[in-house]
C-alpha cells in the first residue's frame, strides 16, 4: 500500500495529470447520464415553476437532485484513487465492482441527505450546512470500509466533525471554483450562440472534467486525515505501554 506524505491537494493534481485519461473516460460514462437526467428534470420543473409560480420548489428540487448525484458520482473516483494507493493493478475493473456493489445503498441514504439538507438550506441555511459537512464523506468512507453508507456514515461524521472547518472551507472553495467555471462557460457561449445545446454541452464539458478532481481531491484529505488519526493513536498506544512498564 502506497502512501501519500505530500500535500493532498499536491498530490491530487499530480494523481489527476497522471490518470487523466482514465478518470475522463470514467467521468463520461458514469456523469454525463447523470448530468442529462438532472438537466431535463430541472428544465421541467423550472417549466412547471414558471407555469404555478412555485420557484421555491424548483430550487429546492435543483439543490435535491444536485447533492444526490454528487453523492453517488463520488464512490467511482474515489475508488479509483484507493485501488491506486493499493497497489491495484485493474482499478476500472474495481470501480465498476464497487460502484454496482454500493451506489444503490448510497442513492437511499442520498436521498436521506439531501432531502435534510436541501430543507435545512432552504428554510434556515446553517443547519443545511452543518449537516452536509457532517456526512458529506459518507461515500468516500463506503470506499474504505467496503460497507454500506448505513455502516459508514457514522465514521464519515467523525471525520467530519474532527475536521469541521477543513472540510467546510474545501466545500466552499470547490463551490465557488465551480460557481466561476460555470459562470466563465456560458458567458463564453452566449458570446457566440445562445442555443441551449451549446450552453448544455459546455457545462457538460466542464463537469466531465472538474468533477473527478473534486472527488480525488476529497479522498487525498480523507486518507491523510485517516493516517493522522492512526498515528495518533498509535502513539498514545506507546505511550500507555511505556507508562505501563
Amino acid at each position: 500500500m502506497r502512501e501519500t506524505h505530500m500535500h493532498p491537494f499536491k498530490e491530487s493534481i499530480r494523481f489527476y495529470a497522471r490518470n487523466i485519461e482514465s478518470l475522463l473516460l470514467l467521468s463520461a460514462v458514469l456523469v454525463v447520464p447523470f448530468f442529462i437526467i438532472h438537466n431535463f428534470t430541472l428544465n421541467y420543473l423550472n417549466l412547471i415553476a414558471a407555469i404555478t409560480g412555485a420557484k421555491f420548489v424548483a430550487s429546492f428540487f435543483n439543490l435535491f437532485l444536485l447533492l444526490l448525484f454528487l453523492l453517488i458520482l463520488q464512490i467511482p473516483f474515489a475508488q479509483y484513487v484507493q485501488s491506486d494507493l493499493d497497489g491495484d493493478e485493474r482499478p476500472i475493473r474495481k470501480v465498476f465492482r464497487t460502484f454496482f456493489e454500493h451506489s444503490f445503498s448510497v442513492f437511499v441514504f442520498g436521498i436521506v441527505f439531501s432531502f435534510l439538507v436541501s430543507t435545512g438550506m432552504m428554510l434556515f441555511m446553517i443547519p443545511g450546512l452543518i449537516l452536509m459537512v457532517l456526512f458529506y464523506l459518507t461515500p468516500f468512507f463506503v470506499v474504505l470500509k467496503k460497507q454500506s453508507a448505513w455502516r459508514s456514515w457514522r465514521a464519515a461524521m467523525e471525520m467530519g466533525k474532527k475536521h469541521f472547518f477543513q472540510l467546510f472551507g474545501l466545500l466552499l472553495i470547490v463551490s465557488v471554483v465551480e460557481w466561476l467555471i460555470s459562470l466563465a462557460g456560458l458567458f463564453l457561449v452566449t458570446s457566440i450562440t445562445s442555443t441551449f445545446g451549446a450552453v448544455m454541452f459546455i457545462e457538460l464539458l466542464l463537469n466531465v472534467i472538474v468533477l473527478p478532481f473534486f472527488a480525488v481531491m476529497f479522498m487525498m484529505y480523507v486518507n491523510k486525515w485517516k493516517e493522522e488519526a492512526a498515528g495518533a493513536e498509535a502513539a498514545v498506544a506507546g505511550g500507555l505501554l511505556l507508562d505501563e512498564r
